[in-house]
């Protein structure tokens, strides 16, 4: 039970509690909302962002950013359709190796912002346009058609006709990224970087080593989610997970995650990243111009890192406080 109540009280429950809400609103209006496609199509297309999510997470739990999500992904997607279409190889075979250079792409953000103390948001801002240029200098902007069709099943697959694979695949992920965090010595150091960078240097925590694993993370899942993606679409296309650089950021924020570092969850991020996709498909739903999509999600983020620097803030917290105290001696 108290555990119940602590996590309605968090951020990622009221994000939730915010999610069922709107759901049931539009479900009312429309009809259309809790039915098991839309279901289904909702929780596929949210998956894909979720998992970019997850590894934003992670670095934003050490007080750092990453920009270059979104390229990574399609460096990696653009990978897996040349392997699988142009030389024919093996289409797992090539899923694990374009997978597996998202950690080679990331490893050059943490080497420099961990070993030469450059700020996160410029190497990954400035990496994120290299990783552009390279899609477009390769593929002119043309698409990559022909996937093989068991590619295409692992994305787009359903178990029971009800559960979507990239589903289950990213519930996994949470799994491992929530065992890693809470159960071993690595995740322990993360949330000790994002704590108090300073006191984890002094006692022993190896920071550099540390940073640099976690954008290795990091541009390992943006990797994997850009070859799903392309796997999904049968095709590789230069526009792939355009979006998922602000995705990530809003995932990971609206579940709660901490801009500052040291707090935050992978499960909060799934909690995020379904309230935007929610508030997408009821967008569409309702027949409302997608433009204000992107109005409505930048207002949510706006609202959730404000309630996040207030809570963060001392002087903040002590000047509310002294205001409740003189409304009760009114």
């Amino acid at each position: 039970m108290n555990s119940l109540k602590k996590f309605i009280k968090s951020t990622a429950g009221m994000v939730f509690i915010v999610t069922v809400l709107v759901g049931i609103a539009v479900h009312i209006a429309t009809g259309n909302f809790f039915t098991s496609y839309n279901i289904s199509t909702l929780s596929r297309a949210a998956s894909f962002a979720i998992i970019v999510g997850f590894g934003q997470t992670i670095v934003l739990l050490t007080g750092g950013i990453d920009l270059s999500v979104a390229t990574v992904g399609q460096v990696c997607g653009m990978a897996s359709a040349i392997f699988m279409v142009n030389y024919g190889m093996n289409p797992y075979l090539a899923i694990i190796i374009a997978s597996l250079m998202g950690i080679v792409l990331g490893a050059v953000n943490g080497f420099f912002i961990a070993y030469f103390k450059m700020t996160p948001f410029i190497v990954t801002l400035a990496t994120m346009q290299i990783y552009k240029g390279i899609v477009y200098v390769i593929t002119k902007g043309m698409p990559i058609t022909g996937m093989p069709e068991n590619a295409q099943n692992l994305a787009n697959g359903i178990i029971g006709g009800v559960l979507p694979k990239i589903v289950v695949m990213m519930i996994l992920i949470c799994v491992i990224l929530t065992v890693m965090l809470n159960r071993t010595k690595f995740g322990r150091h993360i949330y000790a970087l994002g704590g108090n960078r300073k006191c984890a240097k002094i006692v022993g925590i190896p920071t550099e080593k540390i940073e640099m694993l976690v954008y290795c993370l990091s541009g390992l899942l943006a990797a994997f989610a850009g070859v799903m993606m392309a796997c999904k679409l049968a095709s590789f296309q230069a526009s792939i997970g355009e979006s998922w650089q602000m995705d990530s950021i809003t995932a990971a924020v609206l579940g709660g995650t901490s801009m500052a570092g040291g707090i935050g969850t992978v499960v909060g991020t799934i909690f995020g990243g379904l309230l935007s996709s929610v508030i997408s498909t009821c967008i569409t739903l309702l027949r409302i111009s997608s433009y204000w999509q992107t109005i409505v999600t930048g207002a949510v983020v706006l609202i959730a890192v404000l309630i996040d620097a207030v809570k963060d803030n001392p002087a903040i917290q002590e000047k509310i406080q002294r205001k409740r105290r003189s409304k009760g001696k009114n």
